[in-house]
């Protein structure tokens, strides 16, 4: 696939969680993913990252990740994002507290027939903690 495939199917991959379009993650991720950053307490792999994403979009219902900086190189993309949302779910044992919050995170990808075959990737979570008003014991 071209430089500009990769582009656009990792852009895709923000329309559908934007969409909470879980059940399409298979159009952008192999369903043998490598995940090196997987979340914690959701596994690896292509599953473990669908469950990730529903269990963000639960805390998080109006989740929007929005593009800031692509660059890309042959079979790798990578990605600084916007997240933004309202907490309307327990994050990281944090119960509900109608706080907005918005953060950056990054993505890399390598891509292989198509799609994201290994990621590797980080979310500010202190950050989100920290806009939640969450005391985070140094």
């Amino acid at each position: 696939m071209t430089r500009e495939q990769n582009v656009r199917t990792l852009r895709l991959l923000l329309d559908l969680v934007n969409r909470q379009a879980f059940d399409r993650l298979d159009e952008v991720y192999a369903y043998d993913l490598v995940d090196h950053d997987p979340a914690p307490d959701h596994g690896g792999g292509f599953e473990g990252l669908r469950r990730s994403f529903v269990g963000l979009s639960e805390c998080f219902p109006d989740l929007h990740l929005e593009e800031d900086v692509v660059i890309a190189d042959g079979e790798f993309v990578a990605m600084v994002y916007r997240l933004s949302g309202t907490q309307r779910g327990r994050f990281h044992g944090v119960a509900a507290t109608g706080h907005r919050v918005e953060t950056r995170g990054m993505v890399m990808a390598r891509f292989a027939d198509g799609k994201i075959a290994e990621r590797w990737g980080a979310v500010d979570d202190l950050a989100i903690l920290g806009r939640l008003n969450v005391s985070v014991p140094s």
